[in-house]
């Protein structure tokens, strides 16, 4: 079967997140089955990640309104970082992946396994609070963190910013059109697919009408989008270009005793709006076209690295068939050597039994005597 992968941002609402608060559309005979990961105050939780970088910094200020009394106060007043992030993972809707119906549990597995993966994918975003509810239509699960960074050289070495934090785990954004924050959320998709395939459930991408999209694939599509965009503009621009005949048809008429000519007012006002036109339209239209040079270069680069990986995960895949192969034959010539083995350690055994005379003390505990011929008979089934 097929679902849908939902990543919305969330408000972190800690009544709604705790349910200390009970919202028309929480189902409380089933609140019992929430699963509280974990949860500090947030301010708590500033002061456990951020109280000895500020104090390091402090030391060294000279002026004392330079020093940072409390950083959660600091980041919370200011405008460049938020706070904290959250971000709220679904599979599927109420009608295919309901709380209460029989997906439900697998849900509900499904986002616990990719919880605690989450946690290893991401050491640089702190998880102060994580709640997977399942008293809602739809099993989900929100996750609010604090992104940070280390090892800074200027200002604190320890401060928040989901831009750093995310470079630091090896995402880098390209710009406005493709921030660190939608590869970030791209991966994690994957991630959470990989875990829902291995359930037997595939990621369906409604409204995109492809398959699953890996992080080049989604830069490429991007790309595209881009390209698509600037193509439409150029055309647009194209499409406002004064009339040549238009210009060509305002007829000057020569004034008595002097070099000047004369134009109606009206062709003047036309001329002056085809020179405004004419310099930004071509200050538009060289700026676009840089831009479509380099959106197409940056799509064919991409569309090699595709090519790349795809006949280096090919190659990978024959060989791990191989190994598998290899180590099968392995095994099985292993098996046969230790059952032989067996087999002869078992026929000494049998010698020392007959030859010290010790049959009788074999043979009570099943009650019947077992002759020289019956141990042998015995010994070769096991062959």
């Amino acid at each position: 079967m097929k679902r849908t992968i939902s990543a919305m941002s969330g408000d972190g609402v800690v009544a709604h997140n705790r349910r200390t608060y009970i919202a028309e559309n929480v189902d409380p005979t089933r609140t019992h089955l929430n699963i509280e990961y974990c949860y500090t105050p947030i301010e708590e939780a500033y002061h456990q990640l951020f109280d000895e970088a500020p104090a390091a910094f402090n030391e060294k200020q000279k002026r004392k309104d330079r020093c940072i009394k409390n950083y959660y106060e600091k980041i919370r007043d200011g405008k460049q970082e938020k706070t904290f992030y959250e971000v709220i993972f679904q599979i599927g809707n109420k009608d295919d992946m309901g709380a209460a119906g029989e997906n439900g549990e697998l849900a509900k597995d499904i986002l616990d396994k990719f919880f605690h993966s989450f946690l290893e994918r991401n050491p640089h975003l702190h998880v102060y609070s994580a709640h997977l509810h399942m008293d809602e239509a739809t099993p989900h699960l929100h996750i609010d963190f604090i992104p940070f960074t280390t090892g800074s050289k200027r200002g604190l070495s320890t401060r928040v910013s989901l831009k750093q934090a995310l470079a630091d785990q090896g995402i880098t954004g390209e710009g406005r059109s493709l921030t660190e924050r939608d590869l970030w959320v791209q991966e994690e998709k994957e991630a959470l697919a990989e875990i829902m395939l291995e359930h037997g459930i595939e990621w369906e991408q409604k409204g995109e009408h492809k398959e699953h999209l890996s992080v080049l694939e989604f830069k490429r599509e991007k790309r595209k989008e881009e390209l698509a965009e600037l193509e439409q503009t150029i055309e647009r621009v194209q499409q406002q270009q004064v009339s040549i005949k238009a210009v060509e048809q305002i007829e000057a008429k020569p004034l008595p005793l002097t070099s000047k000519v004369a134009i109606d007012k009206e062709d003047y006002q036309t001329l002056v709006t085809a020179a405004q036109k004419y310099v930004v339209q071509e200050k538009q239209e060289g700026k676009l076209k840089k831009l479509l040079k380099e959106a197409k270069k940056t799509i064919a680069d991409l569309k090699v690295k595709i090519e790349s990986l795809v006949t280096e995960l090919s190659a990978t895949k024959d060989e791990l068939a191989q190994y598998k192969s290899v180590r099968g034959q392995l095994r099985t010539k292993e098996l046969e050597r230790e059952n032989e083995t067996l087999h002869k350690k078992i026929q000494g055994y049998e010698d020392v039994i007959f030859h010290n005379n010790l049959r009788s003390y074999f043979s009570r505990s099943n009650g019947k005597t077992i002759s020289k011929e019956d141990s042998a008979y015995h010994g070769n089934t096991n062959r």
